[in-house]
C-alpha cells in the first residue's frame, strides 16, 4: 500500500551515529557536549560566522570553546557577558584571536555534538579548513572527518585534503595504525561517499599488516560496512574479506545481538555476496527472528528499533525478490517474523516538505495529466515518484545519489533499482545534469514523455542498469503488447522542443540608470 511518506532521519538502513545522546556519539564528543552545554544556537552561529569567514574569533567565545574560565575583563561592569551574542559596549574594544587547525576543528565538533547546522557557513568553515590539514597531526585529522561525517555535510575538497594528509601520514615504514583508527577514518569516508581509491588501496594495506584480529569485532564489522557502502569490496580481497567477517562473528551468531547481526546481514546483500551465499544468509536470518519476535512495543519506538524495522524490511525485499527460491524455503516463524514487521505501524515523523527536484518534475507530470504519487513508500524504500495507472518509479538523481565526482550510483540506490525492478516495476531515472540543462517546460515535457517511452517500451531497461548487458533477443519480454495512446507516444525516435527565446532571459534585462 502506497503511503505518502518521508525517508525517516535514521535512513533507509539505519545511520552510523546515534543522535540524540552523548554517549551515542563518538567519544571525542562528549568533552564538547560539556564544554558548551549552556550554549544557545545564537551563540553557536556567532562562533561559527566569526570562524568561517575571518578565521578570527572574540578571545572570550574561545575560551568557552576550549572549556577554559573566562578572564574577568571579558566581562562589562553592567554584567551583560560579551559571549551570550550581544554587542559589547563602546568603551571596551574586543580582541580577535586567530584560528589555527585545532580551534576550527573544535567549532565543527561542538556544532556536531549540539546538533546545530549551518550547511553554508559549514561549508565556509570546511574551505577554511582543506589548506590546514596538510600540516595537522592525525588526532586533528581523525576528528575533523568525523566531525563533518556526524554533521551530515558533504564536502569533497575537504576529504581530499583529508585523503592526501592521510597518505602522507601513513607513508611506507612508519608507525601502522590501530584498526580502531582505521575503522573510524573509513566511517567519516563512506558516510561522505569518497571512493578514493588510492586511500583506500593503502588502508586495505595496513588491514592486511594488522590481521583482522587485532580490532574488535564492532570494529571488523564497521570496516566492511564502509567498503560494501562504497562499492569497494575487491579492495579488500577475497582473503582480508574472510578474515574480517570471521572476526565480526568470532563470538558465534546467537551472541552478536540483533543489531550486529542484522547488519552483518545487511552487508551481505550490499556487497552481493549474498547471491552466491543464500544458505548462509537464510542462517542468519534464523537465528536473528529470535530477537525479533521477542522485542517489545517500546523498543520499536526507540532508535534502535527504527533501524532494525527499516533493516528487517529491506532484508524481506531482498530475499522475497531476488532470491525467490530461498524465500520459499524459509522456515515458518521466519516468515512469519518478516510479516510482523511488515505490519507494523510505528510513530510517524514530522515530515519534512519536498525537494525542488521533485517538485518540479511532478509539475510536469501533471501538467501531461500523468496521474502519481510523490514521496511513496513500500516497505524500506521511499520513492520518488511513482504512477497510479502503471508500475513506473521515477528517480530523481541529484547529486547526492552518486558517490563524490562521480557519475556512479551509491550501492544503496542500485540494491533499491534491483529490487524495485524485480518487483515488475520500471525504473525512470531523471539525472541532475541532464534536468538542469533542460530549462523551458515544453522541453522537459518532451524528455520525460521520451525516457518513459523508453522505460515501457525498451526491453533494456528491464534488467539494472549495473548489470552486464545480455542479448537483447533471448529476452522473454520483448513482445509485451502493452498499448500507448497516440499522444503518449513520441513524434520521433527523439522527439525534441526548441524555445524561440533563452528561457535564462524571460524577463527584460534592466537597463543601468
Amino acid at each position: 500500500m502506497w503511503k505518502r511518506h518521508l525517508r525517516r532521519a535514521t535512513g533507509a538502513h539505519g545511520g552510523w551515529w546515534g543522535r540524540g545522546s552523548v554517549a551515542a556519539q563518538p567519544r571525542h564528543f562528549a568533552s564538547a557536549v560539556r564544554a558548551t552545554a549552556d550554549w544557545d544556537p545564537g551563540s553557536l552561529r556567532a562562533l561559527l560566522q566569526q570562524v568561517a569567514h575571518e578565521g578570527k574569533a572574540e578571545e572570550p567565545l574561545l575560551q568557552r570553546l576550549r572549556g577554559e574560565p573566562v578572564a574577568a575583563s571579558s566581562t562589562p561592569k553592567d554584567g551583560v557577558s560579551t559571549t551570550d551574542g550581544e554587542a559589547a559596549p563602546e568603551d571596551e574594544a574586543v580582541k580577535f584571536v586567530e584560528c589555527g587547525a585545532d580551534e576550527l576543528v573544535l567549532t565543527a565538533e561542538v556544532c556536531a555534538s549540539r546538533r546545530f547546522r549551518d550547511f553554508v557557513l559549514l561549508g565556509a568553515l570546511a574551505t577554511r579548513l582543506a589548506p590546514e590539514m596538510q600540516q595537522a597531526s592525525p588526532d586533528v585529522l581523525r576528528r575533523a572527518g568525523t566531525a563533518f561525517a556526524s554533521l551530515g555535510v558533504l564536502n569533497a575538497p575537504l576529504f581530499q585534503a583529508l585523503a592526501g594528509a592521510w597518505l602522507e601520514t601513513w607513508a611506507t615504514g612508519g608507525e601502522v595504525p590501530k584498526m580502531a583508527l582505521l575503522a573510524e577514518v573509513a566511517r567519516s569516508f563512506s558516510s561522505q561517499r569518497m571512493r578514493h581509491e588510492l586511500f583506500f588501496d593503502r588502508l586495505a594495506a595496513h588491514l592486511a599488516t594488522n590481521g583482522a584480529k587485532a580490532g574488535t569485532p564492532a570494529e571488523a564489522l564497521s570496516i566492511l560496512h564502509s567498503h560494501a557502502s562504497l562499492r569497494l569490496g575487491t579492495t579488500l580481497g577475497d582473503d582480508l574479506w574472510w578474515e574480517l567477517e570471521a572476526q565480526a562473528s568470532s563470538e558465534g551468531l546467537a551472541k552478536m545481538g540483533v543489531g550486529p547481526l542484522s547488519d552483518l546481514c545487511y552487508v551481505l546483500v550490499l556487497s552481493r555476496r549474498a547471491d552466491t551465499r543464500q544458505e548462509e544468509l537464510c542462517e542468519m536470518l534464523e537465528v536473528l527472528v529470535g530477537p525479533v519476535l521477542g522485542a517489545k512495543e517500546e523498543f520499536w519506538a526507540s532508535g534502535a528499533g527504527y533501524a532494525l524495522h527499516n533493516r528487517m524490511l529491506l532484508l524481506r525485499s531482498v530475499t522475497r525478490y531476488l532470491y525467490k527460491e530461498s524465500y520459499r524455503a524459509l522456515p515458518d516463524n521466519v516468515v512469519h517474523a518478516f510479516r510482523k514487521v511488515h505490519r507494523m505501524e510505528l510513530p510517524r515523523k514530522t515530515a519534512k516538505p519536498t525537494v525542488s527536484f521533485t517538485r518540479k518534475l511532478s509539475e510536469v507530470l501533471r501538467k501531461m495529466k500523468v496521474g502519481h504519487i510523490v514521496n511513496a513508500e513500500s516497505g524500506p524504500f521511499v520513492f520518488d515518484l511513482v504512477e497510479r495507472d502503471r508500475k513506473i518509479v521515477y528517480e530523481c538523481l541529484h547529486f547526492d545519489r552518486f558517490y563524490a565526482g562521480t557519475v556512479d550510483k551509491v550501492e544503496t540506490m542500485c540494491l533499491q533499482e534491483r529490487v524495485v525492478k524485480a518487483m515488475g516495476y520500471r525504473v525512470i531515472q531523471v539525472p541532475h545534469w541532464q534536468w538542469n540543462k533542460i530549462r523551458h517546460r515544453r522541453q522537459r515535457s518532451e524528455y520525460l514523455r521520451m525516457s518513459r517511452y523508453y522505460a515501457i517500451k525498451d526491453s533494456r531497461e528491464l534488467s539494472p542498469r549495473d548489470e552486464v548487458p545480455e542479448d537483447v533477443a533471448l529476452n522473454a519480454f520483448d513482445y509485451m503488447g502493452e498499448y500507448f495512446f497516440r499522444k503518449e507516444q513520441p513524434a520521433s525516435s527523439w522527439s525534441w522542443f526548441q524555445p524561440r527565446y533563452d528561457a535564462k532571459r524571460r524577463l527584460p534585462a534592466t537597463t543601468a540608470s
